[in-house]
Parts: structure tokens; sequence; C-alpha cells
């Protein structure tokens, strides 16, 4: 099977839109902050998407999406990014930490998400964007090795030549990052589906999906 992953662009979204992400990751340096999570970082946690329905690994939504987002941050730390996951640490926790939670004092935060998953109450924006950026957040926190994070797949890591891309970071340069990152892994030993990237106008888009 073929997959896509859709991108949208900060700079081409409509005022509304821009305005939502200003509110959300803060208005200084907007531009660099969304491309940061999304042209950089998102790209590797929609190609762990791609490589868990690959696998045939069953988990529930909130276990495939903390589990993507440490196959992203460990990939990074195994590529020798630190600094840039130093840096988007540094964006969300203040994010996080200005975002009122949704969890209640008598819920853990994977059993509260759990139960709201696929109900109305996850549509809130706030909602699911204070359960990405956590995610996320947690992921950094925990430092997994990539090689034990891709042993849930039932893979071991291959040695192999990394390539570390050293590009600016931006919608221009996201398919160059994904096609390094694709590149890598593929040279670690994992059976990476064919992935292609669209990049579209609106920010609010972004995610991976089967072709037909």
């Amino acid at each position: 099977m073929n997959y896509v992953i859709m991108s949208g662009k900060y700079e081409n979204g409509n005022e509304e839109q821009q305005i939502g992400y200003k509110q959300l990751l803060g208005e200084d340096n907007i531009q660099y902050k969304f491309d940061l999570y999304f042209h950089w970082y998102n790209l590797v946690h929609e190609l762990g998407h791609c490589l868990v329905e690959k696998y045939g690994i069953k988990m529930t939504p909130v276990q495939e999406e903390m589990y993507v987002n440490e196959f992203a941050v460990s990939y990074y730390r195994y590529i020798g990014e630190l600094d840039r996951l130093v840096e988007l640490q540094s964006i969300l926790v203040p994010v996080i930490e200005n975002m009122p939670s949704p969890v209640p004092e008598d819920s853990s935060f994977i059993s509260y998400f759990e139960r709201i998953w696929g109900t109305e109450a996850l549509m809130n924006v706030m909602t699911y964007g204070y359960f990405q950026l956590r995610s996320v957040v947690e992921a950094i926190r925990k430092k997994r090795d990539f090689s034990e994070v891709v042993s849930e797949l039932g893979v071991n890591l291959q040695s192999a030549t990394i390539k570390n891309n050293g590009g600016d970071i931006s919608a221009s340069n996201a398919e160059e990052y994904l096609t390094s990152a694709i590149e890598n892994i593929k040279a670690l030993g994992l059976d990476v589906p064919q992935i292609r990237l669209e990049l579209v106008d609106n920010p609010m888009i972004q995610c991976a999906q089967p072709e037909s």
C-alpha cells in the first residue's frame, strides 16, 4: 500500500487559521515554530503511522499516537538532532503550561484520552492540541533508544551510514527532510512503504493516509 503525507502551510492559511496557530504556539517567530513542528518533527511522526499500519501492529488510537511520537523523537535522537529536539521542547512546554488541562484529577492522562477518543469531547481543538503536544514532550523526556522503539515493530536495527539533513526548516525543504528520513530508516532495516508528501494550503491539514 502507498501513502501520502498531507501537510498544510502556515503562510498559505487564511487569517482565522493563522490566528489559531498564533494563539496556540505564540505569535513570536510563528512561521519558524510552525515549520519546526509540522515540516520537520511531524513528518517522521506521520511516517511512523505508515509503518505501524505496514507492519500490522495493533494499538488503540491513543497508544498509536504515543508510539509514533516516541518513534519520531527517538529517530531524531538517533541521527543526532538533539539541539532541535531541545528547541522543540522549549517551544511546547510553555504552551502546555498555559493550557488548562482537560484531564480530571481522578483520571490519568492516558486513561482519560482512551475514554474520550472518537467522541465529541476530543473534537475540541484545545483538548486535542493538549493531548498531542503533551505526548510529544513526554516522548522527548523519555529519551528512548530508537532500537528499542523499532523493536515494537518486530524489527532489529541494522548498522548503516546515516544522512543528516542540515537544510533550513521550511515547507520548501519538507520533502527533502522526509526523503532523508525514509532513506535512513530503510538503510536501518525497516520495510518502508512508498510515501509521498503533498503540501497543501490549509495549515489545519496534517495527516498521513493510504492512497487508492
